[in-house]
């Protein structure tokens, strides 16, 4: 009686084994047939057995299946993967290699893993299109993995994908992954991709890890390979502007050459001259500016801080005059001067309406003037109730 009950338990285990192996088969006929759902439902009933943990046919299958889903062009099958269905589908290939002692399924795991990288390269462009820029950057790695993996390899070298290379870089970058950025940026200068834009992004990559000095000379290098890279001669002038402005000059006036209506390298100027306290030089380069650029908040506010340098410095020529009628005479002028100047800052207050700078510079110039017109007094309390309701 045992020995049946034993013999009854045998059959029942190895017909279990069978159904589930079958339900595999069947799984594959369906994903040969095209019918995914049904292909989807019977793999993941089978593979869930433990009569098919060590299955490797079924890995296999489970791996296309889902690889399937993902590629499908039918909405209704791509709404049945999930969002991690190339992964899975990695997964169950990798369980086939270490299943597959006789190697019976090499030459077509090749293929799918060739087509996998097609897959995650696609992936790895929506999420950055999405702006997941953190996810782009792990499955471009992802499809670097695949392109050395042995299984794409085999007898050959790698093949060096310095697209992807470049891509993987850009997306670390604005992951603020600026140590991987690194990484990558340099992987691609050494197969001398994409040059006139790998050195500036380097260099972006590094100053943000603070390492101002290794950045500078990319940019130098960059700069001797490409003269006219708008991009690197920015930054150059960018790092200049703060550290020898004999250089920063150089470089902007190069910068004009190249682009001589670029409103923004005479603002570049002006800044660099008003720091400098030549403000006459200042001041040419502010009008230039708005001659390309009317609407250039800085360079209006610019202007006009020169205009008011001249003024104040009048003001504090007068206030020494000893000579009462000369005094008058001076005074005037120096009402007259503060006048003048008002225009400046109330058209960039016009082009930046809440920036607290010129409100402030406006009010002061307004309380000054309360007296000689009532106007005045009038936009002094304007401007007091505007700082006050921010």
């Amino acid at each position: 009686m045992r020995k049946l009950s034993f013999l009854m338990v045998l059959l029942f285990c190895v017909t279990a084994i069978y159904a589930q192996k079958g339900k595999v088969i069947q799984a594959t006929s369906y994903f040969t047939s095209g019918k995914l759902d049904q292909a989807k439902k019977l793999i993941d009933e089978a593979m869930q057995h433990e009569a098919c943990a060590n299955y490797d046919k079924g890995y296999f299958t489970k791996g296309q299946i889902y690889q399937a889903l993902y590629e499908s062009p039918i909405p209704d099958y791509r709404k049945l993967a999930p969002g991690n269905a190339l992964d899975i589908a990695l997964e169950a290939y990798n369980k086939v290699i270490e299943l597959d002692v006789k190697k019976k399924y090499t030459d077509k795991l090749e293929q799918q893993y060739k087509n996998l990288i097609i897959d995650y390269t696609n992936k790895a462009i929506e999420y950055y299109n999405a702006d997941n820029f953190a996810e782009a950057f792990n499955t471009f790695e992802k499809v670097l993995e695949l392109e050395h993996s042995p299984i794409v390899t085999k007898e050959n070298a790698a093949v060096i994908d310095t697209a992807v290379i470049f891509n993987a870089a850009i997306a670390a970058q604005r992951s603020n992954n600026f140590v991987k950025a690194e990484e990558y940026y340099k992987k691609a200068l050494t197969y001398n991709y994409n040059l006139s834009q790998t050195y500036p992004f380097l260099a972006a990559a590094l100053k943000a890890q603070n390492k101002e000095e290794e950045a500078l000379k990319v940019l130098q290098k960059g700069y001797e390979l490409f003269p006219n890279n708008s991009a690197m001669l920015v930054e150059l002038i960018n790092h200049y502007l703060n550290t020898d402005a004999e250089k920063a000059f150089v470089f902007l006036d190069k910068a004009i050459e190249q682009d001589p209506t670029n409103a923004s390298y005479y603002r570049a100027k002006g800044l660099l001259y008003e720091k400098l306290q030549q403000m006459e030089k200042a001041g040419e380069m502010y009008q230039k500016t708005l001659e390309y650029d009317p609407k250039d908040f800085m360079a209006q506010y610019g202007l006009g801080n020169v205009k008011l340098s001249e003024v104040i410095k009048l003001d504090q020529e007068v206030s020494n005059i000893v000579d009462i009628n000369e005094y008058n005479k001076g005074i005037e002028k120096v009402y007259a001067g503060y006048a003048s100047v008002i225009p400046y800052f109330e058209k960039a207050l016009e082009l930046e309406p809440t920036e607290q700078n010129t409100l402030a510079t406006l009010k002061q110039l307004y309380f000054r003037l309360r007296n000689t017109d009532p106007k005045y007094q009038q936009k002094y309390d304007e401007i007091q109730a505007k700082l006050n309701a921010q």
